[in-house]
């Protein structure tokens, strides 16, 4: 069941933080054009629910016999940052390793000579991109990246099943403040490739803000010139992008499916979550409110593990508790209220799966309703047209 991802088309990383979501999620890939990333987990999601890249596969296992779901799927190792991490996730079986780079960033390697010597004065020619390396821009560039460089080589040399090709390989370097422009993602991308370093799909930073569960907040146009670059960079080396908190970025959509000409992966995990919140608000409002209070007491904490930009202080105090999930400021709170929720620590996790095991149809309608939107409005084309 598990593949890998294509080397061309659409796929979507699904994920399911709850172990529940996965039958709302096979609704609609049945009926949609598609490569589905039913199992898609971090090490830090684990941690926070107290499972494991073996619990994510057979909840997804059981989900399809139960769906009766015989196509392909994938099966994602998320942002994984450690030699450790990376050799649990091989360990467990993914078929996707998405390494996250973002704590190699603004550190000095033993390569930054070379790659320096490799770039500086030369022009380099991708399609109408005229890319020109001064010395001001290398230095700027090689200060932040070239530790990222040589971590990518390192983990190529290795991991057998990354090198042989038995995983797609996905580079994320989404996870700073910084937009990636086209001449670090050309020059990152370059110096890999002859090095003889084949990646499947890499999620640069783009311009805006990508917050969890809410609309993309930036200028729209920008975004569109941003990702026409990075998406001529990426043809050129014969990889697909990757789009990292992708769930409820209805606005920039239409964009994603024109550029790419349907050529791309787009995570959307999380989103799941927040449609079992809404069957909690509507079932249990006072646990909801509940679990709202706890976000406000718990702000400070979730900051040590999630760029928000959200102010949770500011939003009205006399919500309905569906009203929650509507308000950008508490939906992306809420979001990532799943490291309390759902943690086997606290005593909210129990009458969570409580609720939800209770209205469990109802939570896979929901679950399959709104990822249909994102499908939709994404422009992927129903199965057999």
């Amino acid at each position: 069941m598990f593949l890998k991802l294509p080397e061309q088309g659409i796929s979507l990383g699904l994920g399911d933080r709850v172990g529940l979501a996965t039958p709302g999620h096979i609704k609609v890939a049945k009926q949609y054009n598609f490569f589905p990333v039913f199992a898609q987990q971090s090490i830090r999601e684990l941690n926070f629910t107290g499972r494991t890249f073996q619990d994510v596969k057979k909840d997804v296992e059981i989900a399809a016999i139960k769906e009766n779901y015989e196509d392909k799927s994938g099966f994602d190792g998320d942002h994984l940052k450690t030699d450790e991490e990376i050799q649990v996730a091989i360990d467990s079986g993914i078929t996707m390793l998405t390494l996250d780079c973002s704590e190699y960033m603004d550190v000095e390697s033993k390569i930054k000579e070379k790659v320096y010597k490799q770039f500086y004065g030369k022009t380099f020619q991708v399609k109408d991109l005229a890319l020109v390396y001064t010395q001001e821009e290398l230095e700027k560039i090689l200060s932040i990246y070239s530790g990222v460089i040589e971590r990518i080589i390192n983990i190529w040399n290795n991991f057998p099943k990354v090198k042989n090709k038995d995983v797609s390989f996905e580079v994320s370097i989404d996870e700073t403040n910084i937009p990636t422009d086209e001449k670090t993602h050309f020059l990152l991308s370059k110096y890999l490739y002859d090095e003889g370093i084949t990646i499947d799909t890499l999620a640069p930073r783009f311009p805006g803000e990508f917050q969890k569960g809410i609309d993309y907040i930036g200028n729209i146009e920008e975004f569109k010139s941003s990702l026409i670059k990075h998406y001529k960079i990426a043809s050129y080396f014969g990889y697909r992008l990757s789009i990292h908190s992708g769930s409820d970025k209805f606005a920039i959509y239409p964009y994603i499916n024109q550029v790419t000409q349907g050529n791309y992966h787009l995570k959307t995990s999380g989103t799941s979550y927040l449609q079992a919140l809404k069957i909690v608000a509507q079932k249990a409002p006072d646990f909801f409110l509940e679990i709202w209070k706890t976000c406000l007491d718990k702000r400070k904490e979730m900051d040590k593990y999630y760029h928000l930009s959200c102010d949770p202080f500011s939003v009205p105090k006399d919500l309905k508790p569906l009203e929650y999930l509507k308000n950008p400021n508490a939906r992306q709170t809420l979001h990532v209220s799943y490291m309390f929720v759902l943690n086997p620590n606290y005593d909210f996790r129990n009458r969570f799966f409580e609720i939800l095991t209770k209205y469990e149809s109802e939570y896979h309608m929901e679950v399959a309703e709104h990822i249909e939107r994102h499908v939709r409005e994404l422009g992927i084309p129903e199965r057999g047209r």
